[in-house]
């Protein structure tokens, strides 16, 4: 079985920390190997030179438990040493050039896909001091740097990135029955990637390879030189910076022998989880990209984004998944060759934040689902091309969508095989196996342009999604000016005017004193009926 890669590296990530975990060299090297072995890998040593005040390993290798003949993770670490230092901690120091392969096959095909990639952390440290049940982990790296490639035999996709001045602390509390706790924070000055990115043109590869028929073919005199023969292909490179770099976070481990890394559903349910943050300084990037078009040409493209910070944050537990993240003052620019002008733009904010249950269950579970996008402007050039005239409103506009309810999970979200073929229910479909129970409409929003919307409500289903029961209301304002516009740019024909009005008088009804703002109530009833403001429409 070849588990997804996210899910060995998510286990990874939430493992590492206890690695390192006692007072005596004897105990840390222990509790890396309990600690890792919890997690569903299996640990191999190619030697091992012990004494009271220090343990040397070569050749260490975290491969994932119980898939010897294909493991989908490989991690080789060529030395550990771990030294007493004589205070009553360990100093630890891993050497050389560390290796990392993660590989899968998906269903349906022959070849694996992932990447490997090697590590080298010169100067790195652990001091890790306390007692067994409560330790501390001081850790320094001067650089980190990692480069890596795409397990392609066509493509070529190196990547590298380097991380500097990153230090970080941790403490873990282990109980006497082997579950822990850890908490953890840690820093990093600056990260700089660089990915470069080359292979075959699909438009080279797919042309016709057929030669045309003798008989058709042109005298020789009159047949033009036949061009030499290229290998066609397509490039990308692109560079990435972030400045000033933190992260916290926390994570439980239970006791027994269940593992994440093999049995994700059952360690959560005993009560593996975690969450960590991210937090990013000033971030930019940018990007240059050449492919060759079925006609013979190069489209080359090019383009830049930047972004005053950012946060990213991720939690896992039987409770559910989060994953949330969001950037400040952002700006982005975009030429192509095959593009009439540049794409420019910008915002004050754009986040966004996805909560979903992932363990099954007979009882409703919540998911929450938001997006926000502020302060958004479009550069002069868009403008000029959509709205040479001036016509419509340039003031920066905004769409919010913040939802949030219940769903029934009839399936383990986190499981290899998910989601599962289930039988047909009786009106012949399948039945899904994320099933809505309630809605909340917390906020949905949108300002652009001179208009403005604003819904909010709440539904809830039975065993018929279609047919919900409950209630939306909302205003809009700014509606018949944004038409009257639009008739006046040309955009929109007089004469087809009176649909859109049609349907605005169905579903709303002007506010008493300011015709041009709108209001609605839509009422969603038993046996499918829907009423508009009162009136039934369905």
């Amino acid at each position: 079985m070849n588990r997804p890669l996210a899910t060995s590296a998510l286990a990874l990530i939430l493992g590492a920390g206890p690695a390192l975990a006692d007072v005596t060299p004897a105990e840390v090297w222990q509790s890396l190997q309990d600690s890792y072995e919890q997690m569903g890998y299996a640990v191999q040593v190619g030697s091992e030179d012990a004494s009271d005040e220090a343990i040397t390993l070569t050749d260490v290798v975290l491969t994932v438990d119980g898939e010897a003949d294909a493991p989908d993770m490989i991690l080789t670490l060529p030395e550990i040493v771990l030294t007493a230092v004589g205070d009553g901690t360990v100093r630890s120091v891993v050497g050389g050039q560390m290796t990392l392969e993660s590989s899968a096959v998906p269903e349906g095909d022959d070849e694996a896909v992932g990447f490997s990639m090697t590590m080298d952390a010169p100067g790195n440290e652990t001091i890790s001091s306390g007692t067994p049940e409560v330790l501390t982990h001081d850790v320094t790296m001067p650089t980190l740097t990692m480069s890596g490639r795409a397990l392609d035999d066509r493509n070529e996709v190196p990547l590298t990135a380097t991380l500097t001045g990153v230090t970080g602390s941790q403490t873990v509390t282990t109980a006497a029955d082997g579950a822990s706790t850890q908490t953890f924070e840690g820093r990093a000055d600056a990260l700089e990637a660089q990915i470069t990115a080359s292979g075959p043109s699909l438009a080279a590869t797919d042309a016709p390879e057929t030669a045309p028929d003798a008989t058709d073919a042109p005298e020789a005199s009159e047949a033009p030189d036949a061009p030499a023969a290229t290998a066609e292909t397509d490039d990308f490179q692109a560079t990435i910076t972030i400045a000033d770099l933190t992260m916290q976070g926390d994570g439980t481990s239970p006791a027994g022998e269940v593992n994440f890394g093999s049995q994700p559903t059952q360690a959560l349910q005993a009560g593996f989880g975690g969450k960590g943050s991210f937090a990013m300084g000033a971030t930019s990037g940018s990007f240059t990209a050449s492919t060759l078009t079925a006609d013979g040409s190069r489209n080359d493209s090019e383009g830049s984004f930047q972004a005053a910070s950012g946060t990213l944050a991720v939690g896992i537990s039987k409770d559910g998944l989060s994953y949330e993240g969001g950037l400040t003052d952002m700006t982005t620019n975009l030429t192509a060759t095959g593009m009439p002008f540049p794409i420019a733009y910008g915002a004050a904010e754009n986040r966004f934040r996805l909560a979903m249950p992932i363990v099954a269950s007979d009882q409703e579970q919540p998911f929450a689902l938001t997006y926000v996008l502020d302060g958004l402007t479009l550069d002069d050039a868009i403008w000029q091309a959509l709205d040479p005239e001036a016509a419509l409103p340039r003031d920066p506009a905004s769409l919010t969508i913040d939802l949030e309810g219940t769903a029934l999970l009839t399936q383990n979200f986190m499981d290899p095989d998910f989601p599962q073929p289930v039988e047909p229910g009786p009106d012949g479909a399948a039945p899904m196996p994320l099933q809505p129970r309630s809605l909340t409409i917390k906020e949905l929003a949108l300002d652009a342009v001179g208009a403005t919307a604003d819904l909010s409500g709440a539904l809830t289903f039975g065993e018929d999604p279609s047919q919900p029961l409950g209630k939306i209301e909302g205003t809009f304002g700014g509606i018949n000016g944004l038409l009257d516009t639009l008739v006046a740019m040309g955009v929109v024909p007089q004469e087809q005017l009176m649909g859109p009005r049609m349907m605005m008088a169905m579903f709303a009804r002007p506010v008493e004193g300011n015709p041009d703002q709108l209001q609605t109530e839509i009422e969603f009833r038993e046996g499918g009926a829907i009423f508009a403001n009162g009136q039934q429409i369905q």
